[in-house]
């Protein structure tokens, strides 16, 4: 298609391709095809953001076996205090909340999958349990005196170097090399700026629906592509949910951009922008899209932020959307 001055270049996108002819994710997946095929462990490095979970679904996908169930497990996100219970399962009564039996990660992917994403997270203490698990191919629960005979693939991923983590002792060496048997690297957006066209259009057609993709994609502004992404894929789509969030009262891919440095860092209460106050009737759309954009589209404190009340907000809102008039200008 055709594309106007300062638009991103568009290129004919068809079917569900989620990269570019010629990218580097594209060698990366023929490579992954050929090792979903082995049952040694995959170790997959890469930034956050960059899919990791997307790409140990599709090794399992492509798997003999993927009819098992597919375990993701992110080690970061679990109190270290419960990662054992959380992997190994644990017996009834075996310490004070455990009020039932739970068979644990690690059972359930019999026959399957286990992902375990941040695998850099998990503690020192359970790593040498977790090689023996690996190399033996059982599984003790907590509270338990019996072995339990396990068979799942292991998938595992991080963005911590663990080469630097084995140094610096807080990465088991001998379970480092049982990790990284094959490997996969995923590079960040920023070096394959040739899919965010493809990666843009499958995000917005989830969420808004093929006509306003279509649309959308056409307006796209050549800006996006020197953008770093440092958030990777995730932001990627997060800057296609919030288009689709303002499209329908006038916001547009402008608006987005400008906004990504306020929704870069924590969001907070944010301090009237018009100390004293602002008369509605001076409220712009500008005004309105700008402070949604700063206050992560939260109403109440986008309102805080204009010197005006949820309400007035709100009747702005229901105003530009009735007028769904201009998308461009300032």
């Amino acid at each position: 298609m055709d594309s106007l001055d300062g638009l991103l270049p568009l290129p004919e996108i068809s079917g569900s391709a989620l990269h570019a002819p010629g990218s580097p994710l594209e060698a990366i997946l023929d490579l992954a095809r050929i090792l979903a095929r082995r049952d040694s462990p995959v170790f997959l490095q890469g930034e956050s953001g960059t899919g990791k979970e997307v790409l140990a679904r599709f090794l399992h996908r492509n798997s003999p076996r993927s009819a098992g169930p597919f375990v993701a497990v992110n080690c970061a996100a679990i109190t270290p205090s419960l990662v054992e219970s959380e992997l190994f399962g644990h017996y009834r009564g075996s310490f004070t909340h455990a009020v039932s039996d739970r068979s644990g990660s690690i059972r359930q992917a019999s026959g399957g999958t286990l992902f375990l994403d941040e695998i850099g997270d998990m503690p020192l203490e359970l790593q040498a349990r977790f090689l023996r698990v690996l190399q033996e191919k059982v599984v003790r629960p907590v509270g338990g005196d019996e072995d339990v005979a396990v068979d799942f693939r292991l998938i595992c991923a991080t963005h911590r170097n663990l080469g630097l983590e084995v140094r610096e002792g807080r990465f088991r060496e001998d379970l480092f090399y049982r990790l990284k048997v094959l490997e996969l690297k995923l590079p960040p957006l920023r070096e394959r700026p040739m899919d965010i066209p493809f990666l843009l259009r499958e995000f917005l057609t989830e969420m808004a629906g093929p006509r306003l993709a279509q649309s959308a994609m056409t307006l796209v502004p050549a800006s996006l592509l020197q953008y770093h992404f440092p958030g990777n894929v995730r932001e990627l789509r997060n800057f296609a949910e919030r288009y689709a969030a303002l499209a329908e009262i006038g916001g547009t891919w402008d608006h987005i951009l400008e906004g990504r440095a306020a929704l870069s860092g924590s969001l907070r209460e944010s301090a009237p922008e018009y100390p004293g106050g602002i008369r509605s009737s001076r409220l712009t759309r500008n005004d309105v899209l700008s402070a949604l954009e700063a206050c992560g589209y939260h109403r109440g404190k986008a309102a805080a932020k204009l010197g005006v009340t949820r309400r007035t907000l709100q009747y702005h809102l229901e105003r530009m959307k009735r007028e769904g008039n201009v998308r461009g200008g300032r």
